[in-house]
This record gives C-alpha cells, structure tokens and sequence, in this order.
C-alpha cells in the first residue's frame, strides 16, 4: 500500500510539474503570437496614416497649382518632408 502511495503521489507531481511547463510554454507562445501581430497591425497602421498624410499634401499642392513642387516631392524624400513641415502635417 505504502508503495502505490508513494507512486501516485510521484505520477501527481510528476503530471502537475508538466501542466505548468505546458502552460509557461504557451504562455510565452501567445506573448510572442501577440507581439508580432501587434507589430503587424501598427506598420499597417503606420503605413496608412503615412499615406493620408502624403494624399493631403498632394491635394494641397495640387489645389494651390504647385505642380513641379507635388513632381519634385514624389522622388525627393528630404523635399516631401520639408513640404509637410511647411503644411504642418
């Protein structure tokens, strides 16, 4: 009897160690599953608030008749960056 005892008792902590390594791993799992997708979901953001500010600055440009400025700015990053000071956007 004392034996059965002793072996249960082992298979008990033996199986209560390996649920808490389960969850530490999935633990880390989904932090890393929530980083990346939260890193993901802020360059998308980053991206389209980049390109309402680039699509405001052309609509101003344009609305002013600054044509050959809009032109220099599309290849021009410094310029596309001094235009949007300019505009405070």
């Amino acid at each position: 009897m004392q034996l059965n005892y002793k072996f249960d008792r082992q298979l008990e902590l033996e199986r209560a160690d390996a649920r808490e390594e389960g969850l530490e791993e999935g633990r880390k799992l989904g932090q890393k599953i929530g980083q990346e997708e939260g890193r993901k979901e802020g360059r998308k953001e980053g991206r389209e608030e980049t390109l309402n500010l680039i699509n405001k600055l052309n609509e101003l440009l344009l609305s002013e008749g600054r044509v050959e400025d809009l032109k220099r700015s599309i290849n021009d990053r410094e310029y596309q960056a001094q235009l949007l000071k300019e505009y405070r956007l």
